[in-house]
């Protein structure tokens, strides 16, 4: 499969058309199912027809691995430190997902020089063309060298829970978005909710306060239920869509990939592309 995949890449013109709609999931803490909202929605585009990667940022302490009950062979810090083609970086997933693992060391990402920057830019343009989508899962918090990506995706996807705490800690992460970026294309999907009922009111809480105090809107993307399932699927490290494709904790993850599939065709004409904001945002951090 992977002499394939670089096969296909080599053969491949350098310049391209198509390029790959983004996608950054992010939340304010750990421990709210980001990763395994990252993972299955990624599966549910696949199933709708999408081509698709998923790239593990949460350096140091990502799960993608883990859920996938598989060890990628190289890292995103692979293509960043040792310059290696992002496609010889890539592993092939269940369902014919393709991602790559976070690495260590991301807090040097802005020590890196023009050079490598560059190569990693050009890498990273080529391999968008071969997507239909790529979702990055960020780390919880959102640090400073991971910022740009979010800012640079053509949307963000904010989960969090019903609880208070996990609430206020999104809005912690969407201000820091908010002082950082203007035009901001915020979702929130509410996980772990008892009903919908409880996942509706969590997000008109926290889009009401994000108004108020931010300015910005925010979009319903929808709500996910608690369910054992997703545990028992972790300890199996089998994806839940997979494993339980019909259950209904699959059934709202199908449903948040049909709402972010229909916003994902309504891109303005014009808009910058996610590669030369990326860039904006490393010549600004790098200066070396």
């Amino acid at each position: 499969m992977r002499k394939r995949m670089e096969e296909h890449f080599a053969e491949t013109p350098a310049v391209y058309h198509k390029k790959a709609k983004t996608l950054a999931v992010m939340s304010g803490k750990g421990g709210v199912g980001k990763s395994n909202v990252s993972l299955n929605t990624a599966l549910a585009f696949i199933d709708k027809g999408k081509k698709v990667l998923l790239i593990d940022l949460d350096v140091g302490m990502g799960n993608i691995d883990i859920l996938l009950g598989r060890q990628g062979r190289y890292t995103i810090m692979d293509v960043l430190n040792q310059q290696m083609p992002f496609h010889r970086a890539l592993s092939t997933g269940p369902k014919g997902i393709s991602y790559i693992s976070g690495g260590t060391g991301l807090d040097t990402m802005f020590e890196l020089n023009r050079e490598k920057w560059a190569f990693f830019l050009k890498e990273l343009s080529a391999v968008l063309s071969h997507f239909d989508y790529v979702l990055f899962d960020m780390g919880a918090g959102l640090s400073k060298d991971q910022l740009p990506f979010a800012l640079s995706a053509d949307d963000i996807l904010i989960v969090t829970t019903p609880e208070p705490t996990s609430i206020m800690d999104a809005y912690s992460a969407i201000k820091h978005l908010a002082l950082n970026g203007r035009e901001l294309k915020l979702k929130v999907i509410v996980n772990r909710c008892i009903s919908q009922k409880d996942g509706i009111s969590a997000y008109t809480r926290l889009s009401n306060t994000v108004t108020a105090f931010l300015q910005q809107q925010l979009e319903y993307a929808g709500t996910i239920p608690e369910d054992s399932l997703v545990s028992k699927a972790v300890v199996e490290q089998q994806p839940f869509l997979i494993k339980h494709p019909r259950s209904k904790l699959s059934r709202a993850v199908y449903l948040l990939a049909d709402s972010l599939l229909e916003a994902g065709t309504a891109k303005k004409e014009g808009s910058r592309s996610f590669i030369d904001k990326l860039s904006s945002f490393l010549r600004r951090g790098n200066a070396t």
